[in-house]
C-alpha cells in the first residue's frame, strides 16, 4: 500500500485527543472502521476521518448511545440526523422538567427540616396564609386507625398525586373537620398534598379530589412527638385562640414537617398545626 495518505491508529488517537482502545471499540462495534488494515492486522485512519470521530462526540455528548450511532452512520443523511436531534432534544426537555421538579423536592424537604428543627415546639402564634389548592383523598375509612390502613390510605394517596403529575410529594398533610376539632376529637378526615399552580391550571381533577385551602390568618403551632399526641398541642391552640377573642372558621391542616421521609423516629416527628381563624 501507498502508506503516505495513511496514519497509525496511535497517530489518529493523538489527533483526536483519545486511546486507541478507544478507535479500537468503535472499530469492533462497526461505527469507526480504519481505513485501511495491514496483513499484520495493524489499522490505518486518514487524517479526513476525524470528521467522523468528531460526528460520533458531538453525538454522544447529545446523549446518544453507540447503537444510535451507528444507526445514524449506516442510514445517513440530513434528515436522519435531524430527526435523531429533534429526538434528543425532547428528551433533554423531559430531563430538564424532571431535574426542576427534583429540585424544588429537595428545596421543600431542606426547608421543612430546617423550620422543623428550628421551631419553638407548643407555642401558639398568628400567621397569614396564601390560598393552596389541595388534591384529597379520604382518610376517615382508615378502620380502627389500624397502621395497615393508615399506609394503605397513604400509598393510595401517592399514587394518586403521580396520576396527575405530582411527583412532589414531600408535604403530605391530614384535614381535621371543623366539626371534629369542636367535638374534641382530632381524627383525620383527609390526606392532602398541595397541587403546583402549573398543573392546577392544567390539570382535571374530579370534585372529591379537589379541595380549597382559603387565603386568610391562621393560628398555628408546632407539634414534636407521635401522631398520637397531636391532641395535646391542638388543645393549646384552641385555649389561644379562645384569650385571643378569635373565631375559628374552617378545618384545620396538619403538615408533616419532620417524618420518616426524614429518618426521624416516631418520638422525633414534627407537624406544623394551621386553623383559619377571624
Amino acid at each position: 500500500m501507498n502508506k503516505e495518505p495513511y496514519i497509525t491508529t496511535g497517530q489518529f488517537a493523538k489527533l483526536c485527543g483519545t486511546t486507541k482502545e478507544t478507535l479500537f471499540h468503535y472499530d469492533r462495534t462497526g461505527i469507526l472502521k480504519p481505513a485501511y488494515v495491514g496483513e499484520n492486522g495493524y489499522r490505518y485512519y486518514t487524517a479526513v476521518q476525524f470528521y467522523d470521530f468528531d460526528l460520533i462526540q458531538t453525538m454522544k455528548y447529545t446523549g446518544s448511545s453507540l447503537e444510535d450511532i451507528r444507526k445514524c452512520f449506516q442510514n445517513f443523511d440530513t434528515g436522519y440526523f435531524l430527526e435523531i436531534f429533534r429526538e434528543k432534544q425532547c428528551q433533554i426537555r423531559e430531563k430538564q422538567k424532571e431535574l426542576e421538579e427534583l429540585s424544588v423536592f429537595m428545596e421543600e424537604m431542606i426547608q421543612m427540616t430546617e423550620e422543623a428543627l428550628d421551631a419553638r415546639y407548643d407555642v401558639p402564634r398568628i400567621e397569614h396564609g396564601e390560598k393552596e389548592y389541595l388534591l384529597v383523598t379520604d382518610f376517615a375509612c382508615a378502620e380502627g386507625d389500624s397502621i395497615n390502613a393508615s399506609a394503605r390510605l397513604l400509598g393510595e394517596h401517592i399514587r394518586k398525586c403521580e396520576n396527575h403529575g405530582i411527583r412532589n410529594h414531600a408535604s403530605v398533610g391530614s384535614i381535621i373537620l371543623k366539626e371534629m376539632m369542636e367535638a374534641e376529637e382530632e381524627k383525620e378526615s383527609f390526606l392532602f398534598t398541595k397541587i403546583p399552580e402549573s398543573i392546577y391550571e392544567e390539570g382535571f381533577f374530579k370534585e372529591e379530589d379537589l379541595y380549597e385551602k382559603p387565603e386568610g390568618d391562621f393560628v398555628v403551632i408546632m407539634h414534636k412527638g407521635p401522631y398520637g399526641s397531636v391532641r395535646d398541642s391542638l388543645e393549646k391552640l384552641m385555649e389561644f385562640t379562645r384569650k385571643e377573642h378569635l373565631a375559628i372558621v374552617g378545618d384545620c391542616y396538619v403538615y408533616d414537617m419532620l417524618s420518616y421521609l426524614a429518618g426521624a423516629g416516631e418520638e422525633d416527628y414534627v407537624v406544623k398545626i394551621k386553623v383559619p381563624v377571624k
